[in-house]
């Protein structure tokens, strides 16, 4: 979900807000985003 949609769902007027409250929600975005990469390139094989 994009941080711009949570920020505005939640009330917080600038997404910044936003990512220093919940930074620490986001963490597995990167093993996440990798593994989207990796299919999308190699497939699910």
């Amino acid at each position: 979900m994009p941080i711009k949609v949570v920020s505005q769902r939640i009330g917080h007027a600038d997404p910044a807000v936003t990512l220093q409250v919940y930074a620490h929600a986001l963490e597995g975005d990167d093993a996440t985003a990798a593994e989207i990469t990796a299919t999308a390139i190699f497939g699910d094989g």
